[in-house]
């Protein structure tokens, strides 16, 4: 027998164990992406709204992510705001059919590096599933780029802060131009193509604007304002009452285990704080008790998802608190019912 084989043998797996380690370090090195919300297999009874969010990362900094439903392309989101070595983005989607949709996100480094993708499965009522996605994963994913030809004009986005950096309470104006597009939402309400919009504020802010291209499909910009120093507790002033947007006021809607509940932001010199919700419920129009979980406080964006149960009627309403901790008045109440079907 040859004395060599066992040494040679050993020799063989220490140079394999070496190989697979520095390809699993190059890939943690890499550009990898992830979704936060919605998680795997969620199960919604009927369509409705969701905000897909997740994070991105990459050692040269992540240029954009593109998000798919079923392979459709939603949005790709640029300049995403970076806290550390981290990128977050966020992207809305409202399913227009009962189904099985699979949400995939990828990630490109600014050096122009592709991450693997992920994916999400999202169940919708009980709708037919749509065509089955399965996922393989490998120690070292290759990533094909099959080039497209699109007719469609890519929109021209021009987004900027004027200033861009500001004192703490101070105010800044937010201006936008847009060309090739169907429409513009900033702030949660579709805007013109051109158009502007003021901002005071206490802390360093990422402000998104959604551009919806010509196909539907979306594009996400941002742009950071950056505050210095602190704000001053000499405001007295309480913030305005928020516009209750979404359900609209007398709506009636299916049977469902969840809503969500929207309004318009409000502005103060001294930042707003957060945001506190009122919910309560009847079962016949007329009584009116606390809704479970109600009320919802601490709230820091103008939306957040309640339990429902069918049959019921609900009412809710809004307040602010601004930075200087002056408490807002309460909204008027919107009214919205669940049914038994």
């Amino acid at each position: 027998m040859n004395k060599q084989l066992p040494f040679l043998h050993s020799l063989l797996i220490l140079v394999l164990v070496i190989f697979l380690v520095s390809a699993c370090q190059q890939q943690l090195a890499g550009t990898i992406v992830w979704i936060d919300v919605p998680v795997n297999n969620l199960t919604l009874p009927d369509p409705q709204a969701l905000t897909i969010e997740g994070h991105a990362s990459s050692p040269s900094g992540v240029s954009r992510v593109e998000i798919f439903v079923n392979e459709a392309l939603l949005a790709e989101v640029y300049d995403l705001p970076r806290e550390g070595t981290l990128s977050s983005f966020q992207a809305g989607w409202t399913p227009t059919a009962s189904g099985e949709y699979v949400i995939r996100v990828v990630a490109y480094g600014v050096d122009g590096s592709a991450s693997a993708p992920d994916s999400a499965l999202v169940r919708i009522g009980g709708g037919t599933a749509t065509p089955e996605m399965t996922a393989t994963v490998t120690a070292t994913p290759v990533i094909t780029l099959t080039p497209t030809i699109s007719l469609v004009p890519e929109p021209e986005v021009l987004f900027w802060a004027d200033p861009q950096t500001i004192t703490a309470g101070s105010c800044t104006d937010l201006h936008w131009e847009v060309t090739n597009a169907l429409t513009v939402v900033f702030g949660g309400v579709e805007k013109p193509l051109t158009g502007s919009d003021s901002a005071c504020i206490c802390e360093t802010q990422n402000y998104p604007l959604t551009v919806t291209r010509m196909d539907g499909t979306q594009k996400i910009v941002y742009v950071q304002v950056t505050v210095t120093g602190t704000c001053t507790v000499s405001d007295t002033t309480a913030p305005d009452a928020p516009t209750l947007a979404v359900p609209s006021n007398g709506l009636s809607l299916g049977c469902r285990s969840s809503q969500s509940l929207a309004w318009l932001p409000v502005t103060d010199p001294s930042g707003i704080a957060e945001y506190q919700v009122e919910v309560q419920r009847s079962t016949d129009n007329a009584t009116w008790g606390a809704a479970p979980g109600s009320p919802i406080t601490g709230l820091g964006d103008k939306t957040t998802v309640i339990t429902t149960e069918c049959g019921w009627y609900y009412r809710f309403r809004v307040r602010a608190i601004d930075g200087a901790g002056n408490v807002g008045a309460w909204s008027g109440w919107s009214y919205f019912s669940i049914t038994l079907i």
